[in-house]
């Protein structure tokens, strides 16, 4: 590294971590700090400077609920619940300078239809554009694993939300995901990640640059979650949810009943509306000629115990209504299903609903 892209990356962290109200260090090992909630990074953004601040959405929740199922376990454990910073300020994860150099060469791997690269592989269902309706949100209860990864390669199961094409992507991808280069440790984070150009001057994961609102006072991107699932054992799950304020057209993200912060929509170029929703899985990374596992590491096989799932996939529409998907407009993408797959089983059953199984072992995967 130059002398001159060291001092980049000072000037940048003295920007990024703010003056904390209080500090916490987490059982993983990371270091939260508690930022005034009209202080936080966010509001650096050139695009941000008059932003104001949207506590609450102005939409009611509108997932149907069913009965419990106590086939999949939603208690998780999120390390700030029991300590969650004072009010009027929010956890932000501490950025360090191997955050900021890892920073560029995970984004550029990420887009949610950025397909091609040489050791990135998909295992992913997509709804695409319909003739005469836009999407404004995807769901999605996804199953938590922790899968085998190596340093430089990250797996990650997601829900997403895209428009546009070639270098003019806007995107936001919410999820789990393992990266040790990100978390020090092979541990599974919450994360999500945004772009208004491809990649090619915006975007970021987490709150690794400017953007991100954070709102919530317990749960952070780059949070851990733990316990995860095991094989033929306990399953656990997270509801996740992008959701666009009809107002303040604000992208919203939102994990079981907890809304986390939100995307603001003067961020993006061309997003007032989705043309693409998505779900499933991503992993990247060659070390040692192999890839990393995906989901559970086990090819779907119609055991929910065995390999990783979503189910009761859902997106919104301009009215504003939950809608399930549509057989014509699904697609499934699969490039290498001698490492990876995906299954979709289409409606289950009233509380199971649209769900798919996704993942495999990784490997060999480069053809």
């Amino acid at each position: 590294m130059s002398g001159r892209e060291e001092l980049e990356i000072e000037s940048h962290l003295k920007l990024h971590n703010k003056p904390p109200i209080r500090s916490i260090q987490v059982k993983s090992g990371q270091i939260v700090d508690c930022i005034d909630i009209n202080r936080q990074p966010a509001f650096d953004h050139p695009l941000l400077k008059n932003h104001k601040i949207q506590r609450n959405p102005t939409f009611q929740d509108r997932r149907e609920r069913t009965k419990e199922d106590h086939q999949f376990i939603r208690a998780i454990d999120f390390e700030l619940e029991k300590v969650s910073c004072p009010v009027g300020s929010v956890p932000i994860r501490r950025t360090s300078k191997e955050d900021l150099i890892q920073m560029k060469y995970l984004s550029n791997h990420t887009q949610i239809l950025s397909q091609g690269s040489r050791g990135l592989h998909d295992a992913a269902l997509y709804s695409r554009k319909m003739n005469n309706d836009s999407y404004h949100g995807v769901n999605g209860f996804i199953n938590i694993q922790n899968p085998r990864t190596k340093r430089h390669q990250t797996s990650i199961a997601q829900i997403g939300v895209q428009k546009g094409e070639d270098v003019g992507i806007n995107t936001i991808s919410f999820g789990w995901q393992v990266a040790s280069d990100l978390y020090t440790r092979k541990t599974t984070n919450i994360f999500a990640l945004w772009t208004s150009d491809s990649f090619k001057t915006t975007g970021c994961y987490n709150m690794l640059c400017r953007g991100f609102v954070q709102i919530d006072r317990n749960i952070y991107l780059g949070i851990r979650i733990e316990p995860t699932s095991s094989y033929g054992g306990k399953q656990y799950e997270i509801s996740f949810s992008i959701s666009q304020d009809p107002n303040t057209k604000n992208w919203w993200l939102i994990i079981n009943d907890k809304h986390i912060g939100y995307y603001p929509a003067t961020l993006f170029s061309n997003m007032s509306e989705a043309d693409i929703v998505g779900w499933g899985g991503r992993v990247f990374g060659i070390v040692g000629g192999t890839s990393p596992q995906m989901g559970s590491g086990y090819f779907p096989d119609g055991d929910f115990s065995h390999s990783a799932f979503m189910r009761r996939i859902s997106y919104y529409v301009s009215s504003g209504s939950l809608q399930e998907p549509q057989k014509n407009l699904l697609e499934i993408f699969v490039d290498n299903n001698n490492c990876y797959n995906l299954t979709y089983f289409g409606f289950l059953d009233n509380d199971n609903r649209h769900t798919f199984q996704f993942g495999g072992p990784g490997g060999q995967c480069e053809k």
